[in-house]
């Protein structure tokens, strides 16, 4: 699992280990995740396979948020 959320979030193997720990913290969960030394070895030996849903074509967003506006009951 701890490859997988790597494959996913490129993080550090550091920073892929506190995230684990936090999320199983905030579930409630009582475990740690595996050393980075660990995930690492395992790296090296297995060979993660998934696919990421394809996002089709890239849409454009824009945003403007130099402006705010406040609503009465009438608008």
């Amino acid at each position: 699992m701890a490859l997988m959320v790597n494959g996913i979030f490129k993080l550090p193997l550091r920073g892929l280990k506190g995230l684990l720990n936090s999320v199983f913290m905030l579930i409630n969960i009582p475990m740690r995740s595996p050393t980075y030394t660990c995930i690492s070895k395992r790296l090296k030996s297995i060979k993660v396979k998934y696919r990421l849903p394809n996002r089709g074509a890239v849409t454009h967003f824009i945003s403007d948020t130099t402006v705010l506006k406040g609503y009465d009951e009438g608008e």
